[in-house]
């Protein structure tokens, strides 16, 4: 191998230790990265008449909602809330599954079995997203101290 060509493989190996992990697929369980953009997989099994959410936490943020039609007739899922428009699945057979991705802002949604009646059985999910509050931290240089009995 010449100097030339050692200094080309080493600047290679560098660029690659530089690639982040979520393109390479290792990415935390039920996120996703796209375009820079963090995207959380929730999973919502639908059965005759009634849908389960993987989580009942949301925050502001981008969803991809995996349906899942574990009942014995035809469903789909639809969400709607602020900022959302025609945010519905196509109708999903028993066994079939399908996915809708949406972008949640602060606010309630409703996450519902659109086919005729089905909501009125059971079939409907409200939530509420929110901000998260941070933790305050202290300023640069800063120090705090413990005042008894404060």
């Amino acid at each position: 191998m010449t100097p030339r060509t050692r200094a080309a493989t080493l600047t290679l190996l560098s660029l690659a230790a530089l690639v982040p992990l979520g393109g390479l697929g290792a990415v935390g369980a039920g996120a996703s990265t796209h375009a820079g953009a963090r995207t959380t997989t929730v999973k919502a099994v639908e059965t005759d008449f009634h849908i389960a959410l993987s989580t009942t936490s949301f925050s502001p943020g981008r969803y991809t909602f995996v349906a899942r039609n574990k009942g014995q007739t035809t469903h789909a899922l639809e969400i709607t809330g602020p900022g959302l428009k025609n945010a519905t699945t196509a109708t999903i057979n028993p066994g079939q599954s399908a996915t809708l991705t949406v972008t949640f802002k602060k606010g309630t949604y409703d996450v519902f079995c659109p086919l005729p009646g089905h909501k009125a059985l059971g079939m409907n999910v409200n939530l509420v997203v929110r901000v998260r509050a941070r933790a305050p931290q202290p300023l640069m240089g800063a120090t705090t101290t413990a005042v008894p009995g404060g």
